[in-house]
């Protein structure tokens, strides 16, 4: 069996799977931030030992330990260069966990990680090549190319959220103006239903605020899938931007799938994924071939980055 760990913030999640990928328990220790990562490889330590017991296993007999780190990491170390997050800078993680757990380690960014979970038993399973964008607070994900995690020379490949499709655009927190992620991220879509209430106060948009206490990504298409027209206004100008950064990604690398993730993948089809694979296969680039990428909802939730930890022994 192997152990995969997906580290967070404010939970250190786990999960047990067989060799073929699948899930046979999963359990979670709270990170306990601020924290020196000494304490945060004993809570990972303990939890792998805490998983194994539960289901009468050695943990010597497991084959290795996979982890989804944030940040950028050195996948051939095991080091997390930084993650600002946990206060890691220069972290060697790989090795802190072996030497509490005597087992082989490896360790790459959370967003790669779940990209390859996603790729190996979700949306992209049975794919060559596969693009995750999530969308979510900003914009992430991770890219497979003919069965290969893309990672970059410094181990930040894949900013799926920072490259620029509107040179004069709005300001990104990374110091570019017109990134993705001020576009496709859910944060966008709470920015333009909030500028849509303003402009009309009769719209439903309000109403539906007020019931739930907030505007979330969730209120233009609950709005719009009853006829709102400000609300559909929205979704189609959100969908138009998603659709834009897509076709950019589609040209760049021409996978065979592209899987959507996070706050907005489950919007009703009709108002987010049809219209936005409409506008990617009008514009990419491989139309001329006849062989435009699938755009799919991604299928795994919170498993993706346990199950893509779980497998990382079989790419790295």
């Amino acid at each position: 069996y192997c152990i995969g760990i997906d580290l967070g913030g404010t939970n250190i999640a786990g999960g047990i799977a067989d060799l073929d990928g699948k899930l046979l328990l999963t359990d979670s220790i709270k990170t306990g931030l601020p924290c020196p990562a000494s304490d945060i490889a004993d809570r990972i330590a303990l939890l792998c030992r805490r998983m194994a017991t539960a289901l009468g296993l050695a943990l010597s007999d497991a084959a290795w330990v996979g982890i989804g780190a944030p940040g950028s990491v050195d996948v051939d170390t095991g080091t997390v260069l930084y993650a600002n997050n946990l206060e890691f800078d220069n972290v060697p993680l790989g090795q802190m966990i072996h030497e509490r757990t005597g087992l082989p380690v490896y360790v790459d960014n959370d967003a790669n990680v779940a990209a390859w979970g996603e790729y190996c038993a979700g949306a992209g399973k049975g794919s060559s090549s596969m693009v995750m964008v999530t969308l979510g607070t900003g914009v992430g994900g991770g890219v497979v190319l003919n069965g290969k995690l893309l990672t970059g020379c410094n181990g930040a490949a894949a900013e799926l959220g920072h490259f620029v499709i509107d040179m004069h655009g709005k300001e990104c927190n990374c110091g570019m103006r017109g990134c993705f992620e001020q576009y496709g991220s859910v944060t966008a879509l709470i920015h333009q239903a909030r500028e849509a209430m303003a402009a009309h106060p009769e719209s439903l948009l309000h109403r539906l605020a007020a019931e739930s206490g907030t505007v979330d990504g969730r209120t233009a298409f609950q709005a719009a899938e009853q006829g709102d027209p400000a609300a559909l206004e929205v979704c189609r100008a959100y969908g138009a931007d998603l659709a834009e950064g897509l076709t950019d990604l589609v040209n760049m690398l021409d996978p065979e799938a592209v899987a959507i993730g996070g706050g907005v993948a489950g919007a009703p089809e009709a108002l987010l994924l049809d219209p936005v694979r409409k506008l990617v296969a009008q514009a990419c680039y491989s139309r001329h071939v006849g062989k435009v990428p699938r755009i799919v909802t991604a299928v795994l939730g919170g498993d993706a980055g346990l199950m893509g930890a779980a497998s990382l022994g079989n790419v790295i």
